[in-house]
């Protein structure tokens, strides 16, 4: 009985020592309210052991909030409450840790309006669609920001702003879904009075999925999504900036080749990007587009430009007016450049028109194909630029010639990177290309 009553007394005064060691709410208050400070609140509940396995000890730990100064120079008034955790050493004689931070929300900066904010998002509808815009069938039904909710301020130069948004979404091959959901929006800018930043990052809170429609699979297919709607209105924006360009009526290839090469010569960067995306085939647009291109008609349109127009030298600079041939075959060809040592590769189809009386009408020539191969490096641009005029591109008139010429080899690919050879052309073996061979001083 005496050991019981010792063990028994013995765990109280344990008891009493962890009691006594636990830092009270006043010293935790104490401790947090530094130089700045306005106000210290700590969560209901005792302070709480817990176990810290990064520093393999006990510690005691109080969830707090600091309000302070912001400390934002253009608005004076503004506050920051900081959450954290006060950490204080666990033992007989406990001390201040530290305050481990966990998040700050930011009050008194002036948002943008409801209305202002709404704009902002929709002009940067596609990044905050995201994944949504490639299944949507539509647009939103609404999008609002819900009652009793407002702007969050993480710094003075980041909020997130919650929206409510419902939508039809293809959720299988079959089904047309309305989904309602809450999404936090979060804006960014460099300076509390620079810009709003183009990019945004958009987390969905929460999602309910309601109605189902069912279609066949070819129905829903052929629904056109808000990401095409959306890519088709800004490419068409993007044509549309770039000017309108008049497109003859070509009766023959040759015709699309020297009118092409002339537009490189004596038009500009953006008059030969507008001619090209329009020039295209089928296959580098879009399926059921005009005007947006896939990732290889982008690409052969940027590359052609860029070599033409973005470089140190032009294209007028190291093409003749009048070119010699490297090869040539029927809807295709490889033109010199001055020096025979680079070359423009075109290749073209005939596409679109209809039938009539079993014949195809109306069909128009397209490029397929389109490379171009310029001197880039400095020393090769001094030796093209130390030619007097007229020892490089004299006029033989014998384009025509070649336009005959569609029994050669048909041409292939070839790497930008180090002079081209020339081919089995029987114009240019023999010297009646339309570029002269070079003169010599």
């Amino acid at each position: 009985m005496r050991i019981r009553i010792a063990l028994s007394l013995a765990a109280f005064g344990l008891a009493a020592i962890a009691v006594y060691g636990q830092p009270s709410d006043a010293q935790i208050i104490k401790d947090l309210t530094k130089p700045g400070v306005l106000k210290v609140e700590l969560t209901p509940g005792p302070t709480k052991k817990e176990w810290h396995s990064a520093h393999g000890q006990y510690m005691w730990d109080r969830v707090a909030y600091v309000t302070r100064s912001a400390e934002v120079p253009e608005y004076p008034k503004a506050t920051v409450k900081i959450t954290g955790i006060a950490r204080y050493h666990y033992g007989a004689s406990t001390s201040f840790r530290e305050f481990k931070v966990a998040e700050n929300e930011y009050f008194g900066l002036p948002a943008p309006s409801k209305e202002e904010m709404l704009a902002m998002i929709r002009e940067r509808y596609l990044d905050f669609l995201g994944w949504r815009a490639g299944d949507m069938v539509g647009d939103l039904h609404y999008m609002r920001i819900p009652e009793g909710e407002g702007v969050i301020w993480h710094t003075p130069k980041s909020f997130t702003i919650p929206v409510e948004i419902e939508f039809d979404a293809k959720t299988s091959i079959y089904d047309l879904t309305t989904i309602q959901e809450k999404i936090d929006v979060r804006f960014y800018r460099d300076a509390v009075d620079a810009p709003w930043k183009d990019n945004i990052v958009a987390t969905s809170r929460e999602r309910k999925d309601g109605a189902v429609r069912k279609f066949s699979q070819e129905e829903l297919k052929a629904m056109p999504t808000m990401r095409d709607q959306l890519e088709e209105q800004r490419a068409n924006a993007e044509l549309a900036a770039l000017g309108d360009v008049d497109i003859p009526d070509f009766e023959t290839d040759m015709d699309v080749f020297m009118y092409t090469h002339k537009l490189m010569r004596e038009g500009d960067a953006k008059k030969f990007e507008a001619y090209l995306i329009r020039m295209l085939a089928p296959v580098h647009y879009v399926e059921g587009s005009s005007t947006r291109l896939t990732a290889n008609g982008a690409d052969l349109v940027n590359k052609a430009v860029a070599a033409a127009f973005g470089g140190r030298s032009t294209y007028a600079e190291q093409y003749c007016p009048d070119p010699g041939v490297k090869h040539r075959q029927q809807d295709a060809i490889e033109i010199w450049n001055a020096t025979q040592d680079k070359h423009t590769r075109m290749h073209v189809g005939r596409f679109g028109g209809g039938w009539k009386n079993g014949q195809k009408v109306g069909e128009q020539y397209r490029f397929i194909a389109l490379e171009v191969w310029m001197w880039t490096d400095a020393d090769n641009i001094a030796r093209i630029r130390s030619y007097e005029p007229g020892m490089l591109c004299k006029s033989t008139g014998t384009i025509e010639k070649a336009a005959e010429q569609v029994n050669s080899p048909a041409p292939t690919a070839t790497s930008g990177t180090s002079p081209q050879q020339s081919g089995g052309n029987d114009l240019m073996k023999k010297g009646k290309g339309l570029l002269n061979k070079l003169t010599t001083p």
